[in-house]
Order: structure tokens, then sequence, then C-alpha cells
């Protein structure tokens, strides 16, 4: 088990693709939220804005790693019409209970990232230490890495990395 804990929710692999470089930056154990009903077709689409409009959370499948087991956890989610995603907001309101240390950060498309990443330090009843907007085509197209290893660094000056953390990290 390693001291840091990344738990994200993608519907397009934007979020998926930030987390896992993030944590092969930090060192940190990684865990995707799996929501028992779709997002994918257009129909899923409607579903996760509507959701994420009216604060509905989606039933997730069991996690297998505990927050409590780590001192810091970074929760990631895309922005969904100004919102976390309704998977994250299960995810939050289920656990919020056991975190300690918080980080946050979203993908998004336009806008809406600070807003989202208010709504779920509100959720968590916590303060974020470190948080992180990325636009989906910074991602996508690998310049978000100089973001990433701005948060690592942020993330490692806590103690939560290893020193050479921001080593790791190359374009995608």
């Amino acid at each position: 088990m390693k001291s840091c804990l990344i738990v994200y929710y993608s519907r397009t692999g934007v979020t998926d693709q930030a987390a896992h470089a993030l944590a092969a930056a930090c060192g940190a154990d990684i865990e995707a939220l799996q929501p028992l009903r779709s997002y994918r077709n257009a129909a899923g689409f409607l579903r996760a804005v509507w959701d994420a409009v009216r604060r509905i959370p989606a039933p997730i499948a069991a996690t297998q790693r505990h927050p409590s087991d780590y001192p810091f956890i970074v929760l990631g989610t895309p922005v969904w019409a100004g919102h976390m995603s309704a998977p994250m907001r299960n995810y939050i309101e289920q656990q919020r209970q056991h975190f300690d240390r918080v980080g946050l950060f979203c993908t998004m498309g336009a806008r809406g990232g600070e807003d989202a990443l208010d709504e779920m330090a509100a959720l968590c009843h916590r303060e974020p230490i470190a948080r992180l907007c990325l636009r989906e085509h910074a991602v996508r197209s690998g310049h978000h890495i100089e973001q990433l290893t701005a948060l690592a660094a942020e993330l490692g000056r806590l103690g939560q990395a290893t020193p050479e953390f921001a080593t790791r990290l190359s374009p995608v």
C-alpha cells in the first residue's frame, strides 16, 4: 500500500489518462469508479448531464481500496454541466467520513471546473490541500504534463510522493 490513493471516474477516458499520469508521477495507488448504469451512448450522455444538474448520485460498484487506509486521497472527475460526475458524488457521499487529507482534480471540455471542485470540496467537508482543473484538449494532446507536474509537486511537498516524482512525467 502506498501513502496516496487516487480515486476517479472517467466516461470518455480523459480523466483516466490524467489520473494514471498523476498516479505514476506520485507513486500512488489508483482506483477507477465503475457506475452500475451506463453513461456511454447518447442517452447515457443525457443521463449524465441530468444526474449532474439534479445532483443525483449514480450507483457504483464496490471499490477495492478503502480511503481510511491512506493518509491522503486525490479525487478526480470529469465536469458535467458545471458539476462533478454522478459516480464521484456517490463515492464522496459514501466515503467522506474516511477522508483525512484531500486533493481534487477535474477534466473539462470548456468551463465549470472551479465550480465542480468547489462542489466536491463542500461535499467532502474538507478544504482540499491541492486542486487542479485540466482542459480536455490539453490532456488529449499531452499538454497537461506541466500542470500535472505542478500538482504532483504540491503533493510531494506534503510528503506524499517520492522525491523524483516530477521526473517521471513525460508527454503522452
